[in-house]
């Protein structure tokens, strides 16, 4: 195996803990392997971000026989240490349960009926997130001022965080009700309670710990590695930062510790590499100081439409579910065989939630099968409740209703047709960025739901500064997944940002 000057520095460091910033396709795993290889006299924690990047490291691990290194999702070490199965899981709060949960509250409290806002409802169950992520302890006014910084809130939204006793109230009784297993918890929440047990998570019991995707890892998780009294290695691209609507925040800025770089990737090609490079950081320097480090191999990517062989196997990939399903529709009748990663059913395309929503949209209400949905007059009703609650994954379903009509059933029969569950055997693989971080594909066609110059200079509806930055790590999440040929979502980097004024 030939590695690189800078791979070659990391696992011959004699620093005992450090950082690394390692952009996509650069062989951090090897790296990380190779430097425990070297040191199999320590006992070593691998932290992967999720469980099918632990599986695929374990399979890894066979090849390098590395009997000093344990791998595990931070998730799962906590599940195991505080016996978190004692708990009913979910993975999302639900609105209606807060409802009934704060309704019990202030008619138990203060005697009187109470009847809280969509937006309320919405604004604690953002707050539950916020404290489940955070390292903070106290449920107080410090929380709540921490929450206002790192949040993007509206003029709404900061009006009722001004009853700052009202709010901790209801958040405090929330979470004693997943502690009291009256309510279901989140995993965030028992991993938070692994936090708080000192007991339980002080002392891991490790050398040294290795913490992959540290660029979108929360604060309670990096709370956790701080506490060990071990060595640890921090991983990750800041420029693959996508998830901070989890409350994930960027450890390789925040950790104060010897940094490395891996700034050749192994993927696609020197010039593509340059290409992709100096496009983004077109629009990265506008917007901050970041500045994308980036080179490829002695090898051949190809950028262009025409470059595209669909007599091979192509990755479609879209910024959005609905930015999909516009892609999906021009090869429904096509001979395709169609994988979808993460499975077709985490799409959303068409389950009980899209039927109910469609038959209220038609006033066909004795169809709806989704008692939520029940309780709204028209589609419209609902439109409004998912705007006021901030719920994505209804307002796409709206949309792709809106758009497609009485066709979404024809698509559905269309797509299970064609959909295959091996994806050895598709012509055609669809994914979301978020669902193909981490992956690799000979050919790649990027969707037009990817952010623009434009969008970035739009005066009437600015984003904010982290959703400018995140959406541009969004595109070069998706642009690096392609290793021999490319067609690249237009950034439209000739738009006049005076046309904006």
């Amino acid at each position: 195996m030939t590695l690189t000057n800078e791979q070659e520095e990391i696992i011959n460091s004699k620093k005992k803990s450090f950082k690394i910033n390692a952009v996509a396709g650069s062989g951090k795993t090897t790296t990380l392997l190779e430097y425990a290889k070297k040191n199999s006299h320590l006992k070593i924690l691998y932290l992967a971000y999720n469980k099918s990047l632990q599986i695929e490291l374990q399979e890894k691990l066979k090849n390098y026989k590395l009997s000093n290194m344990f791998v595990s999702t931070i998730h799962s070490l906590a599940y195991n240490r505080i016996s978190a199965y004692q708990y009913k899981l979910v993975q999302d709060l639900k609105i209606a349960i807060l409802e009934k949960v704060i309704c019990g509250f202030e008619q138990i409290t203060h005697q009187k009926q109470y009847y809280p806002t969509p937006e309320y409802l919405t604004l604690l169950k953002d707050l539950v997130n916020f404290y489940c992520n955070s390292s903070l302890i106290a449920l107080d006014s410090k929380l709540l001022n921490t929450y206002k910084k790192q949040s993007d809130l509206d003029a709404k939204i900061l009006e009722l965080l001004n009853n700052e006793k009202k709010v901790l109230g209801h958040l405090k009784h929330i979470l004693s009700c997943m502690k009291n297993k009256i309510i279901e918890a989140t995993h965030d929440f028992y991993l938070k309670m692994f936090f708080l047990n000192k007991r339980a998570c002080s002392n891991l019991g490790f050398d040294l710990i290795l913490i992959d995707e540290a660029q979108d890892i929360s604060d309670v998780m990096i709370g956790i590695v701080e506490a060990q009294n071990c060595d640890r290695i921090y991983v990750g691209d800041s420029f693959q930062q996508i998830y901070s609507f989890r409350y994930a925040t960027n450890a390789l800025n925040k950790i104060d510790l010897p940094s490395y770089d891996l700034t050749k990737s192994f993927r696609f090609s020197n010039e593509f590499a340059k290409t992709l490079r100096d496009k983004l950081n077109k629009l990265y320097e506008v917007k901050s100081s970041y500045k994308l480090k980036l080179s490829g191999i002695d090898t051949i990517t190809k950028i262009g439409e025409e470059y595209i062989d669909m007599k091979k196997p192509v990755c479609i990939i879209a910024r959005t579910t609905f930015g999909l399903i516009q892609k999906i529709i021009h090869f429904i009748h096509s001979d395709y065989k169609i994988y979808f990663e993460g499975g077709y059913s985490s799409y959303s395309f068409m389950n009980q939630t899209v039927y109910s929503i469609f038959y209220l949209k038609q006033k066909k209400n004795d169809k709806i099968t989704i008692d939520e949905i029940k309780e709204f007059e028209s589609i419209y009703d609902l439109e409004q409740f998912a705007k006021d609650t901030k719920n994505q994954d209804y307002l796409n379903v709206i949309k792709f209703i809106n758009a497609y009509g009485d066709n979404i059933f024809e698509i559905n029969k269309k797509l299970k047709e064609k959909v295959v569950t091996d994806k050895s055997n598709a012509d055609i693989i669809f994914t979301t960025t978020h669902k193909a971080k981490g992956l690799e594909y000979d050919q790649v066609i990027m969707a037009d739901d990817f952010i623009t110059k434009k969008e970035l200079f739009n005066k009437k509806n600015p984003l904010s500064y982290n959703r400018a930055i995140e959406e541009l790590n969004i595109y070069y999440v998706a642009a690096t997944r392609a290793k021999k040929a490319i067609v690249l979502a237009d950034l439209q980097l000739n738009y006049n940002s005076e046309q904006s004024l």
